[in-house]
């Protein structure tokens, strides 16, 4: 079974939630070692809450508890938090906006859009609000609205590399490699030190025959964040592609030792298979 691991970022990073679908990434299944598969990994999390926040109102003070709650992992007690927030203050648009990267992070992404759609519409501006409804949608299939969400949040920040990663993700979901490439590069000239985008890139690169190519990216992702399991897995594929039998299980190796480490156990189960059927 061949194994490619996409990355897809949603603010900053705190955790990892898995999503196997189908080669082309437009559905949910499960993975099946018959069939090439690959495997969509999306990045969730929030950043640290501004204490300053908490001396403007009630609302800002329970704002930054519900934060500090999600960092913590305590994704029930900061969605009560939340909505004790918009309680207070029902036009508190950061909360609806957090409360949903709180039910996604939970695996509740119908909730997760709903809120998005409240941030959106108390403040229309907001890429991150865009950005963050495109992930869900994009969790769920539907690529092309998660890309008119991705064009939306570029267009209200252009500079915004993570949605140019996203929508090249759903590009990829679509087939449209070119398209994907595209936005790679885009996402990598505005951020050289974006190994998540240099990891996609090389999984375009290699849906389109160019091994080489994808490998040089894969080694990059790695020299910038030496800890990036998928990046191991993928450039692992790679070599095996070549015919380097014996660097595909080193890399694939590497990457199961750091999915236990993060206990990714579907993940880590999947490149196990992966490593015994090469080494049959």
């Amino acid at each position: 079974m061949k194994l490619r691991l996409f990355e897809q970022e949603q603010v900053k990073v705190k955790r990892i939630l898995t999503i196997a679908v189908v080669t082309a990434l437009s559905a949910i299944t499960s993975v099946s070692c018959s069939q090439n598969k690959d495997v969509l990994v999306t990045e969730i999390g929030i950043s640290p809450p501004n204490s300053r926040i908490a001396q403007t109102s009630a609302a800002g003070n329970l704002y930054v508890q519900a934060k500090n709650q999600h960092l913590r992992g305590d994704l029930q007690g900061a969605i009560a938090t939340y909505t004790k927030v918009i309680d207070v203050d029902s036009d508190y648009a950061p909360a609806y906006q957090s409360r949903g990267l709180a039910y996604f992070d939970a695996g509740d992404k119908q909730r997760a859009i709903a809120d998005y759609n409240q941030a959106i519409n108390l403040s229309p501006n907001d890429a991150e609000a865009y950005n963050s409804r495109g992930n869900a949608l994009a969790s769920l299939g539907d690529n092309q609205r998660a890309i008119t969400d991705y064009n939306e949040a570029i267009r209200l920040s252009p500079s915004y590399a993570e949605a140019y990663n996203n929508r090249g993700n759903a590009r990829a979901a679509q087939g449209d490699n070119n398209g994907a490439l595209n936005d790679f590069n885009q996402a990598i000239s505005l951020d050289s030190r974006y190994a998540i985008a240099y990891n996609n890139r090389g999984n375009a690169r290699a849906a389109q025959g160019d091994a080489q190519g994808a490998i040089a990216d894969y080694n990059q992702a790695i020299r910038l964040n030496s800890n990036f399991g998928p990046a191991y897995n993928n450039r692992g594929n790679a070599r095996a592609a070549q015919g380097d039998k014996e660097g595909a299980i080193q890399d694939l190796q590497q990457a199961a030792g750091i999915f236990q480490a993060q206990n990714s156990n579907d993940l880590y189960k999947q490149v196990m298979n992966n490593i015994r059927e090469i080494g049959q």
